[in-house]
């Protein structure tokens, strides 16, 4: 595996706030079988690959030992990777790639996990959002600032010939909850996840959502390429539990054991109506093989390619660098072998 060049004085300087409380180690020894995985909000079935896995011990299979925690948004997932405090964490792919290309984040994507975008722009039918030209004026609720969020976000602007800096930005909850502060005029739209959009969807029949496809790698497993290097057959057993899980939830035509699975063993939100559950399971499900199913966590080489040439254009990132940097698929080849 090639090793990633990367100014580490430079990420810690523009990032000093967040790893306040945390502490650096050094790479995991081999013998250890504890893998431990950061979500970027709480459980939800947008992260059901990894929380199904572990409830099925399917990582037990594996001879892991796994430790899931609950991260308080996509920025945080990441800086707990780069801490040691977690191997890997999921993160958005405009801000992983931001993070590394700018700030010389030490992390690699070891993973693809969502293929698109994962967000959706809700608003109502009384003053609905249909293009990013809209939001212009507005205010714009997300779950964290300077998230991967607000990276898709400010992306989908750029390219369609909008200012970012004409959107109020304000952080709000990623829950159906938020519809709220757009039916009392306090915001003109939010960002939420496929969950989010779903359980919006059926409690109002106002509810406006666009996905925000902005043709960049949706989410991305992420860890420090020393520890992958170091382990690389540790990382590749968490991928092989990850993809078997994936790949049963897709193929599943009976999620509802599966969703039983899920709620025995984790706190989940979104899993007191059955029938809305399996909706919001089965749409997740699809983005993870949209690319088709032989693409299932793949990091595909054309979609990093397009993705450095659309933020490089956007001037989101510094510089171009050689998309193949950015990720590796060796533990994931590894895994599938």
């Amino acid at each position: 595996m090639t090793r990633i060049p990367f100014s580490r004085r430079t990420f810690l300087g523009s990032s000093a706030a967040g790893f306040a409380c945390l502490s650096a180690g050094g790479p995991a020894f081999a013998q250890d079988t504890t893998f431990r995985f950061i979500t970027p909000f709480s459980f939800s079935l947008s992260f059901a690959s990894v929380l199904y896995g572990d409830a099925a011990g399917y990582y037990a299979d594996e001879g892991l030992d796994m430790e899931i925690q609950a991260g308080k948004g996509a920025a945080m997932a990441a800086q707990m990777v780069l801490a040691d405090q977690m191997d890997s964490g999921r993160t958005g792919g405009t801000n992983y790639i931001q993070a590394r290309v700018n700030n010389g984040a030490p992390l690699v994507s070891i993973a693809t996990i969502a293929q698109l975008s994962p967000f959706f722009l809700i608003s109502s039918s009384e003053n609905p959002v249909n293009a990013v030209s809209d939001l212009e004026g507005r205010t714009v609720g997300m779950a964290s600032l300077g998230g991967s969020m607000e990276g898709t976000l400010d992306l989908l602007m750029l390219s369609g010939g909008a200012s970012p800096d004409k959107v109020e930005k304000v952080k709000v909850a990623d829950t159906a909850a938020s519809f709220a502060l757009i039916e009392a005029g306090r915001a003109g739209a939010f960002i939420g996840n496929t969950s989010s959009m779903i359980k919006a969807r059926a409690a109002r029949d106002t509810v406006v959502a666009v996905p925000m496809d902005d043709s960049m790698p949706g989410q991305v497993y992420v860890a420090r390429p020393e520890d992958v290097e170091a382990n690389t057959e540790k990382y590749s057993a968490f991928l092989r539990a990850t993809h078997r899980s994936a790949l049963e939830i897709a193929r599943s035509t009976e999620l509802e054991p599966i969703l039983e699975a899920i709620g025995a063993k984790h706190s989940v939100n979104g899993l007191d109506d059955m029938e809305i559950a399996k909706i919001d399971l089965a749409t997740n499900a699809q983005n993870w093989i949209a690319k088709g199913e032989e693409n299932l966590l793949r990091n595909i080489p054309e979609v990093w390619d397009n993705a450095v040439s659309l933020l490089s254009s956007a001037g989101m990132i510094e510089s171009a660098p050689d998309a193949t940097t950015l990720y590796t698929n060796e533990p994931l080849e590894r895994a599938m072998s």
